[in-house]
C-alpha cells in the first residue's frame, strides 16, 4: 500500500497523499494531518477485517 503522507503547497495549503497521487488539498496543516491519521486508521481497519479468522486454539478440555 502507498504511503500517506502531508505535502505543503506554495500558497500556505497543504495536501494528504497517497503516494503521488493526491487525496484531498486546500487543508490548513492541523486538518490535513487530521484527515491522513484518519485515512491511515481506516486503511488499518479495511485490512484487519479481511485477514482470516485465527483458528481457536483448543485447550487441554475441549471436547
Amino acid at each position: 500500500m502507498p504511503k500517506i503522507c502531508v505535502k505543503s503547497g506554495c500558497d500556505g495549503t497543504h495536501s494528504v497523499n497517497r503516494g503521488d497521487d493526491p487525496i484531498v488539498s486546500g487543508l490548513s496543516l492541523d486538518e490535513a494531518e487530521n484527515y491522513a491519521a484518519f485515512v491511515r486508521a481506516s486503511a488499518r481497519i479495511r485490512r484487519t477485517r479481511r485477514l482470516p479468522e485465527a483458528p481457536r486454539s483448543r485447550g487441554p478440555g475441549a471436547a
